[in-house]
């Protein structure tokens, strides 16, 4: 579904990435399955969530406060949301979820 949702796997992260470094101040950067069937990413607010504003259910998060990467990556949200995608991100999980919507 990445490919065929989003171009490729960088496509994806592509898009992972300009959520999470666009949110202003707090927030969140999500993959999310739309009402629609299909994989999109979308970012909220302060702490609110897909399920909320009605976006869809959430399979992989990413908390993009300031709390979360100040002190190992100070003002590189960029550097911070590269490596959660590159090495941390529970993409089993994702899948998981994504098979059990």
């Amino acid at each position: 579904m990445i490919t065929e949702d989003f171009g490729s796997v960088q496509g994806f992260k592509d898009a992972f990435k300009a959520a999470a470094t666009g949110q202003f101040g707090s927030g969140w950067a999500w993959l999310v399955l739309g009402p629609d069937g299909k994989l999109k990413v979308t970012k909220t607010a302060n702490g609110s969530n897909p399920v909320a504003t009605n976006e869809g259910k959430a399979l992989l998060g990413l908390d993009v406060w300031e709390h979360a990467y100040y002190i190992d990556y100070r003002n590189r949200r960029p550097d911070y949301t590269s490596n959660f995608l590159d090495k941390l991100a529970n993409y089993e999980f994702a899948e998981a979820e994504l098979k059990s919507a």
